[in-house]
């Protein structure tokens, strides 16, 4: 009867080790994501996207995401009397912790708070300071309001002024997290960034503005993409959809001979903050653009400096068991456009759209960089290869 038991207690073991196996550890391992491509020596292998569930008859089927406080490990929140005491320094460590506090504590202590903290100046480089390092301000009225009057003063500057002082505290708002959940933040950030696109718009994007730029006139046979071309060989990182979008060019079909275009000499850029699942882009040491993007799911999405390499449209996918869909196909979930990411160490990284808007703010694919169309649509116009793009974790105590 004892010799029973234990053969018993053996098969049951074995039996959970074997599946525990199987279902994971295999699964995990053939995970891959990637265009397709023709030749062996152009192959890229991405690390690969969450698949989608199988189609329910509604159509609402959503690949799974993470739960809203599985983003990242926080830090600890330090004590209310240890913030007090060392706001008295004014430190920007300080400040940052506050305003973290006052998001979250009870309404008696966040008087105490906003008494310490004080009523900011009112000119700009005040009310910056009063906002602290981070994004914290972003989750409270309070800080927003402070944040408001920030904006108004921005509001008030002349063209070139306002592009640098609205780029500070855009980057401000989005240094720190930001949740799919955090609505009041994230719709405030699009308010931000809405002034700041007037600006950007109109004087940054203005031809005649060859400030960081210079001046091209427009010649017989010459088109965007020739230009792009011919500026390329001369090591401006430059391409035709790019140019069109720095010189309000709609329809690229429509330039003139005699023409003038700026070219900008200033080296665009762009950086992804994880913990707000922005990316921005720059023209220089100038904000252009801000998008919101999901990431890899735990945290996979690594943190350093990736180059643009190929830029694909209407790209294949690879399936992680190895199925190529071509580009249109039901199950292709990589949208209108694929970019390459280029590094010495972590291959298989891109940028590209997604199919399941809801992933956006997540961390759901599996280390590549999703947009919305109409995002990834101007970003592959926008961005040329041989850009930088840096990926940052900063964070914010909530």
């Amino acid at each position: 009867m004892r010799g029973l038991v234990l053969f018993a207690l053996v098969l049951g073991v074995f039996g959970w080790w074997s599946g525990w196996f199987s279902s994971d550890s295999l699964s995990a391992a053939t995970k891959t994501d990637a265009p397709a491509s023709g030749r062996p020596d152009e192959a890229m292998r991405p690390l690969g996207e969450v698949l989608p569930p199988p189609p329910t008859p509604s159509g609402a089927g959503q690949p799974p995401q993470e739960p809203l406080d599985a983003n990242a490990a926080r830090p600890p929140a330090p004590g209310l009397d240890d913030v007090l005491v060392r706001l008295k320094e004014r430190t920007p460590a300080a400040i940052g912790d506050a305003w973290a506090a006052v998001a979250t504590c009870r309404a008696a202590d966040k008087q105490r708070l906003l008494d310490a903290m004080g009523k900011p100046g009112d000119d700009f480089p005040s009310l910056l300071a009063a906002l602290g390092p981070h994004n914290a301000f972003v989750h409270s009225p309070e800080g927003r309001g402070v944040a408001q009057q920030a904006i108004a003063v921005v509001n008030s500057m002349p063209d070139a002024d306002a592009l640098d002082a609205g780029t500070k505290l855009l980057e401000r708002m989005v240094a720190g997290r930001i949740l799919q959940a955090d609505q009041a933040a994230r719709a405030f950030v699009d308010e931000a960034l809405r002034h700041h696109r007037i600006r950007v718009d109109r004087h940054l994007c203005d031809p005649a503005n060859v400030t960081g730029a210079r001046s091209y006139t427009i010649a017989r046979g010459d088109s965007l993409a020739k230009i792009a071309k011919k500026m390329r060989a001369e090591k401006l990182l430059v391409e035709e959809g790019m140019l069109a979008i720095l010189n309000r060019i709609h329809n690229p079909n429509t330039i003139k001979v005699g023409q003038k275009i700026k070219i900008p000499v200033a080296p665009l850029h762009v950086v992804v903050e994880k913990r707000s699942f922005a990316m921005l882009v720059y023209l220089g040491d100038q904000l252009i653009r801000v998008y919101w993007i999901g990431h890899g799911e735990n945290d996979r999405t690594p943190v350093t400096e990736f180059t643009v390499d190929v830029k694909q449209p209407k790209p294949d996918w690879t399936a992680p068991d190895g199925q190529v869909y071509a580009y249109g196909h039901p199950k292709n979930i990589l949208g209108e456009y694929f970019i390459r990411l280029l590094h010495d160490t972590y291959t298989g990284f891109g940028i590209h759209g997604t199919p399941y808007p809801d992933t956006i703010c997540t961390m759901s694919s599996h280390g590549c960089i999703r947009m919305y169309k109409d995002d990834i649509d101007e970003v592959f116009r926008l961005v040329p290869r041989g850009a930088k793009v840096v990926v940052r974790a900063t964070e914010s105590l909530r």
